[in-house]
């Protein structure tokens, strides 16, 4: 479509832009500038924690214990509450780091929070981005976040980085008529623009919402998998073979029932690790601790785990991993000036002096 045919389409006024009137009932049809988070109830979080492979191996062996304790040996019971110590203690502590995380990730979104100059009522006004609709007239500067995806009204050219939504980390050109993607950066020049898509309609908005949606397998998951069926198959297999061998030699069915079935059944329980997920959890623990004293924020304890185990890495042909540390490799100083004197220049004119009498 042309400027003008959206312009028409969205009924706004490149002069005057939406009235609050407007503005209202385009809140009520479109929603908020912002891709809506599923937030679950604390609650909910930690009863999820009781789930999935490892914790129903733990609650099978629990359980499996208790039966033992209340017809066989009272002092299985003692094993029941181990292992539902266990059980609590690591999702304590899955949960109340998650939890933290979270809390930080919020306070960091909200000190981040983009602000658009919007078109309002015939005047000029700053505003945060999520309070955009479609047919706002915005402004957009050399430095700015493109706050929704628009199209450019204004006879002006732009540079911006879409690196973060293409992975091209040249700019790209954008005039009169081009549409600007949400997420993207302006590197050069200003341009006035009206506002089409917003939240989860704009391109970044898609490909958030397709993030949210994947559901990987844990790989911590695949190996307490692989660990724990190992030991049951072994521990089957010398089941399997201990019922006969014992009838074969004794001739007893009543000494099977009440010695051999018993010691079956515990050498199950215990071939079932009930440490080892706690160790995990432990272990996730103090990894994320250490890596956010080195900046790095970590949402969910089994991102350290799977980065850790990566060994392939596959990137395009603009993908560029660094520190996001710059360090200084050579100087080339100019003619009449030394190494040491760039340096030296360099480093005053980046730092505040103080001046003390």
């Amino acid at each position: 479509m042309s400027v003008e045919e959206v312009l028409r389409e969205l009924s706004t006024n490149p002069s005057t832009g939406l009235s609050e009137t407007e503005v209202n009932e385009r809140v009520r049809r479109y929603g908020y500038n912002e891709v809506p988070e599923k937030k679950e109830h604390p609650a909910k979080k930690f009863a999820k924690k009781f789930t999935g492979f490892t914790a129903w191996m733990l609650e099978a062996a629990m359980v499996v214990c208790v039966i033992l304790g209340l017809t066989i040996d009272p002092a299985r019971l003692i094993d029941a509450y181990i292992i539902a110590a266990l059980l609590v203690v690591n999702a304590l502590i899955g949960f109340i780091h998650e939890e933290h995380a979270a809390r930080a990730v919020e306070l960091l979104k909200q000190r981040l929070q983009v602000m658009a100059r919007v078109l309002r009522n015939g005047s000029w006004q700053s505003m945060p981005a999520r309070f955009l609709v479609p047919g706002d007239i915005i402004r957009v500067r050399a430095g700015d976040i493109v706050p929704a995806d628009a199209k450019i009204i204004s006879n002006e050219e732009v540079e911006v980085d879409q690196s973060a939504l293409t992975g091209e980390s040249m700019p790209v050109a954008k005039r009169r008529g081009d549409v600007m993607y949400s997420g993207s950066i302006v590197r050069r020049g200003e341009a006035t623009a009206v506002v089409v898509r917003t939240g989860l309609n704009t391109y970044f908005g898609k490909t958030v919402q397709l993030v949210q949606t994947a559901r990987p397998k844990l790989h911590m998951e695949e190996i307490i998998s692989r660990v724990v069926s190992a030991l049951l198959i072994m521990v089957s297999i010398l089941v399997i073979v201990m019922f006969p061998l014992t009838y074969f030699y004794l001739h007893s069915l009543m000494f099977l029932a009440d010695y051999v079935l018993p010691l079956a059944i515990m050498l199950v329980v215990f071939a079932v690790p009930v440490a080892l997920p706690a160790m995990f959890t432990v272990t996730m623990a103090v990894g994320a601790q250490e890596m956010a004293r080195k900046g790095a924020l970590i949402t969910k304890l089994s991102a350290v785990e799977d980065a850790a185990s990566m060994t392939v890495l596959c990137a395009d042909k603009t993908g560029t991993l660094t520190y996001n540390r710059l360090t200084v490799t050579h100087v080339v100083p100019m003619k009449g000036y030394s190494e040491d004197g760039v340096l030296l220049y360099g480093a005053l004119a980046s730092r505040r002096l103080i001046r003390t009498r």
